[in-house]
This record gives C-alpha cells, structure tokens and sequence, in this order.
C-alpha cells in the first residue's frame, strides 16, 4: 500500500465530497490501494474553490465559510484506489485542473491526473506524519488500515 498527502479541504473531498482527481506534477506507474493522509498544512485554495463547496453543499453541509476546525490534519483519513494516472488534457472536468497556483505561488502547468475510486473513510483519523509524493506507510500503520476497514488491504 501507498500513501498520498493531500491539504485540506481537498482531503475531505476525495472522502466525501467526490471528488475523483487529484492533480499532481509527477506521473507514477503505481496503481492500487492508496491512503489518503490529510496534511498539516491548510489549502486556502482548497477553501474558496467552488467545486469543493459545491460537494460540501450536496453533501448537506449548506453554503458555509470554510474554516479549518473540524477537518482532521496530520492523520490518514481513508483509502482510495488508484486506477489510473495520466497527463491533463483538459479532461476530468470539474476535478481536474491543467495548471495551478501551489502554495508559496509557484505555478505548476504540468499537470497528471491521479484517478481515484472506491472511497473508503475510516471510522476515525488515524494519526501520524505524512511526506512528499507517493509514500510507504509504515507496516503497523497498513496493518490499522486493513483492521479498521474491510477491503482496504
């Protein structure tokens, strides 16, 4: 098993919100279960996008101000599965983006698209560190995933 880190608000939409792409800058030939690990670190991005509060509205939250409390940071928060990964070409509408502004203003326009299903939450977020890119969890922390849902592993 994998592990990506994703800012929240964009962490609760892969969960919850439908949201079944993530735009990176790296191309990975990995394909399979996926943690998702919600960052330490805020996206104010994630927090005005009308995507992300068009999935929070539809799924009951109402048209809010978006703010950090509530959200669990630096915790695995659920698995995916990663089926597929290839460069934007102005596909995967809403979800995916053919560039964006990261944080610190960098402007990325090299986009992938990382294909997400089969969203399985976990009851509560399990806490620990999260990396850059693609990641290995460690073993006792896999093990956890696998208790904690049925067909994560």
């Amino acid at each position: 098993m994998k592990a990506l880190t994703v800012q929240q608000p964009w962490a609760w939409a892969i969960m919850h919100g439908g949201k079944t792409i993530e735009n990176r800058t790296q191309n990975w030939k990995y394909r399979g279960p996926l943690a998702i690990h919600a960052g330490a670190r805020w996206s104010d991005r994630g927090a005005v996008s009308e995507v992300v509060d068009d999935a929070w509205a539809k799924h009951g939250g109402g048209r809010v101000r978006w703010d950090r409390l509530g959200f669990p940071m630096g915790a695995i928060v659920g698995v995916v599965d990663l089926v597929d990964v290839h460069p934007e070409s102005g596909c995967c509408t809403p979800w995916g983006e053919s560039a964006y502004v990261e944080h610190g203003g960098r402007e990325r326009r090299r986009i992938v698209h990382l294909v997400l299903e089969n969203p399985r939450p976990l009851p509560a977020p399990y806490p620990c560190s999260g990396a850059l890119g693609l990641w290995t969890p460690p073993q006792d922390i896999v093990d956890h995933l696998v208790t904690e849902s049925a067909g994560i592993g």
